[in-house]
């Protein structure tokens, strides 16, 4: 077989073929090519399509004994000798966001002898409500309670730095006896510096006066640990909505009693140093 071209052919039925007839269709399909396509002999004449890939094609003559012409992948080539299966020869240039990081303080208890280091968990207001935070207040009234002696006014010792002047349990400690916070409105936390913790065996139960009797309060934060923690700690409550006022030693307040309701042993008493309250308007 033979292809003949001749000087001056500007027509394909110009050239001659020199070739049998199955094989003359074949050579004018070859010639027919598509864009991109390459024609080679092996031996017969034949057509090797274009290539795109995944990578940088080029073009390689195999060698298999017949020198057959084929297309390589620069890529496919990469990730086959360094085994760097997701390697990108041209990789996509992404902007990675950097996220915008807020940090709110619910609330801020600094002043006095109390540090800023912690956070409260804010009540939600109901709806048309306005809620703002007042600065730690001074306490109205400080009470230790001893069964079996009666009620001791500590607001003094309460309301000043002197250290481990406020009796917040007696000793030997019983059930019933305690400490009463006090203030002209109602609160909604107790911060206390313990100078002393205790150490024994008792339970402490935060209580409101209802008009009644000492009900339990409904508690939000509570780091007291009965009072066997020294350093600032502090209990936080959900407002009571029938809080009454009651004079006790001639403070007529809205009071919390940190009442003992349950007693085994104490082998410390606990002091504090000084205290404050506070609420939301």
């Amino acid at each position: 077989m033979s292809l003949l071209i001749k000087g001056g052919i500007t027509r394909l039925s110009e050239l001659i073929i020199d070739a049998a007839p199955d094989k003359a269709k074949d050579i004018a399909e070859l010639i027919l090519t598509t864009q991109g396509d390459i024609l080679f002999r092996d031996p017969e004449a034949e057509r090797l399509a274009g290539e795109y890939g995944i990578g940088m094609n080029f073009l390689h003559m195999s060698n298999s004994g017949l020198l057959r012409p084929n297309w390589r992948d620069l890529q496919g080539d990469i990730v086959y000798i360094s085994g760097a299966v997701n390697r990108v020869i041209y990789p996509s240039i992404l902007a990675v966001p950097v996220p915008q990081i807020s940090v709110a303080v619910a609330e801020d208890h600094s002043g006095g002898g109390f540090t800023a280091d912690k956070t409260l968990a804010v009540p939600v207001p109901t709806v048309g409500e306005t809620v703002a935070k007042t600065d730690p207040l001074a306490v109205g009234g400080g009470i230790a309670h001893d069964d079996d002696v009666g009620d001791v006014d500590e607001t003094a010792e309460t309301n000043s730095p002197a250290v481990n002047d406020m009796h917040l349990l007696p000793s030997p400690g019983a059930v019933g006896d305690g400490f009463y916070f006090g203030l002209n409105n109602p609160f909604d936390w107790v911060a206390t510096l313990v100078g002393q913790a205790g150490a024994g065996t008792w339970t402490i139960t935060w209580k409101y006066w209802n008009g009644v009797t000492w009900a339990n309060l409904t508690m939000k934060y509570n780091e007291i640990n009965h009072w066997r923690t020294a350093g600032n700690v502090r209990a936080h409550w959900n407002r009571p909505g029938d809080w009454a006022l009651n004079n006790i030693l001639g403070y007529n307040l809205y009071w919390v009693k940190a009442e003992c309701t349950a007693y085994t042993s104490m082998t410390v008493q606990p002091l504090g140093t000084q205290a404050w309250l506070g609420r939301y308007t």
